[in-house]
Formats: C-alpha cells, sequence, structure tokens
C-alpha cells in the first residue's frame, strides 16, 4: 500500500520544523514502512511537502498508526496540516472499474 502525505508548515515556524525533522530523521522507519519519500515547495504562506510512503504487503492498518504517530510532532506546529490518503495504483482503479 502507499500512502500520500500533504504537510503545510509556515515560514514563520521554520525552527520548530527542522526540530521536528532532525527527531524524525534520528530514528529508522518501523518495521511496516518500507520507504518514505519527502518532497517539498514553496506555497502560499509557507511550504507545502509532498510524502510518498511505501507500506508492507498486508500491514496498511499498522502502518497507518506508525506514519501518524511519527507526522503527530509535526502536527503541533501552530498552522501547520497533515492529509494522509491511501493512493490506488492503475490496476486497483481497473478492478473497481470492472465491479460497476
Amino acid at each position: 500500500m502507499i500512502f500520500m502525505g500533504t504537510l503545510t508548515i509556515p515560514t514563520n515556524k521554520s525552527k520548530e520544523w527542522e526540530k521536528c525533522v532532525t527527531e524524525f530523521a534520528a530514528n529508522p522507519l518501523p518495521s511496516c514502512l518500507k520507504k518514505w519519500q519527502f518532497f517539498f515547495c514553496p506555497g502560499g504562506e509557507g511550504f507545502k511537502g509532498y510524502n510518498l510512503i511505501y507500506a508492507e504487503k498486508g500491514k496498511g492498518d499498522e502502518a497507518l498508526i506508525e506514519i501518524n504517530k511519527l507526522v503527530f510532532p509535526f502536527c503541533q506546529i501552530e498552522r501547520s496540516s497533515w492529509n494522509l490518503e491511501p493512493l490506488m495504483g492503475i490496476t486497483d482503479i481497473f478492478k473497481v472499474l470492472e465491479k460497476n
């Protein structure tokens, strides 16, 4: 399973953001997560981060909990926001369409 997380952080909170990133990077990912890629760009009044998070097969529920635990410190930053969405590949989309 692949998740896409979208994180926004205001520019005036860069010190708090830096602290969260440093703590995040200091620890290995939980075993239910295979890979976590970050992409950031300026957006609005701050930075917008796109996160592609790859969970081990059959570990989606566990991954969901672990992802949110890891992102929780970022969410404590005033005016930050976090949105997490499960993604579907094209093969899965065709499976959905075949059922209709």
